[in-house]
């Protein structure tokens, strides 16, 4: 902790302009909350640990609210900020657990139950499969771990039993905590004091009623691609420049950042699946069952999003496909009865539309 302290303030202060605001820590990725916790939950020297903060970046658009609150916790000098950039990738479980925390302490551990439940849903975009195949040239490893929770756990000594067993839980990161730092390190905690600050729970997404909406053009166009979420709406639309015609590039850039869309190479089967799954928990449909073959590349995509296709249908949405002619997939997913307004609104915004049965080559 002290060396890489040490690292990026020398980085800061001669690495020229480009590198004046670099930190350790970005509080959007898993990995900042995976060596927060591993180091707030082991490390024994008191004083170290409150140095932590000065690894946490305080730019803006990198803070996180939830590894804020978490880490002042352990280190109260980590500042917590009033507001707090949106950010569509972390959103789906740095949400959740905020809202948990910001419950009364009695209602503290269902919810955290409630949240390890899901959790493995939530990561299908990191990397998390129920079949993954580890051997040579086949999938990548998922090392992550609920290390958010452990730090939440241990940080407002929350009940953990009823998800101990969770296989993903760092259960005994946690017990090594109790066992040997709750009481000796971080004595001058009160119980269940958590952080010391109001945490203000974000709200749940707000859903528009698509039938009374008074949004038009481009807007009413990515409303109807967000099943009406005015967050991502708005989050979509302030990263388009608003240039008259559409910029399809650029379109497509803010659903992948909003996460409202299926945006992958042809034959990058991982990601195609992982957006599928995020669409889905997103609407609160679910969980999709994924075909048994083929294994990989353009055909494993194609099956995908062609399986998907039907699966929705019976769910009352529809996978409408984005045809750029380039060598990636779009598409985005429209509640059945809003598919010929989003039609409709395509052709007056110039923004080309493919029939999945044409794209994906179904009989």
């Amino acid at each position: 902790m002290a060396s890489l302290d040490e690292d990026s303030r020398y980085v800061r202060e001669h690495g020229g302009e480009e590198w004046r605001g670099v930190h350790a820590l970005a509080g959007h990725d898993r990995v900042a909350f995976g060596f927060a916790a591993i180091a707030l939950l082991l490390v024994a020297d008191g004083g170290l640990v409150k140095t932590f903060h000065r690894l946490v970046s305080p730019q803006y658009d990198s803070r996180n609210q939830l590894l804020d609150v978490l880490v002042k916790a352990f280190d109260p000098a980590q500042p917590v900020g009033a507001t707090y950039a949106w950010h569509g990738a972390s959103r789906p479980w740095t949400e959740p657990l905020l809202r948990a925390l910001a419950l009364p302490a009695q209602e503290r551990p269902a919810a955290l139950a409630a949240y390890m439940e899901k959790w493995t849903r939530l990561m299908r975009p990191h990397g998390w499969k129920p079949d993954l195949d580890t051997a040579a040239g086949k999938d990548p490893l998922f090392s992550d771990f609920a290390f958010e929770v452990a730090l939440a756990v241990c940080g407002w000594d929350i009940d953990d039993s009823a998800f101990a067993g969770h296989p993903y839980y760092p259960r005994e990161l946690v017990r090594h905590y109790r066992s040997t730092l709750r009481h000796g390190r971080d004595a001058w905690r009160a119980a269940g004091a958590g952080a010391g600050v109001a945490i203000h729970a974000p709200p749940l997404p707000v859903r528009s009623s698509l039938a009374a909406s008074g949004r038009t053009g481009l807007a009413r166009w990515i409303e109807l691609a967000s099943d009406g979420d005015q967050q991502a709406t708005d989050a979509a639309l302030a990263m388009i420049e608003g240039a008259d015609p559409v910029d399809l590039h650029e379109l497509v850039e803010a659903l992948e950042e909003a996460r409202l869309g299926i945006a992958a190479d042809l034959k990058d089967d991982d990601s195609v699946a992982a957006q599928i799954h995020m669409l889905g928990e997103a609407r609160a449909l679910d969980d999709f069952t994924e075909p048994d073959g083929p294994p990989a590349g353009i055909d494993r995509c194609m099956a995908l999003l062609c399986t998907w296709n039907d699966w929705l249908a019976e769910r009352a949405y529809r996978l409408v496909p984005i045809d750029l002619g380039d060598d990636a997939w779009h598409a985005v997913v429209v509640r059945r009865e809003c598919l010929e307004e989003l039609r409709n609104l395509s052709g007056s915004l110039g923004i080309p539309l493919a029939r999945p049965a044409e794209l994906y080559h179904l009989e």
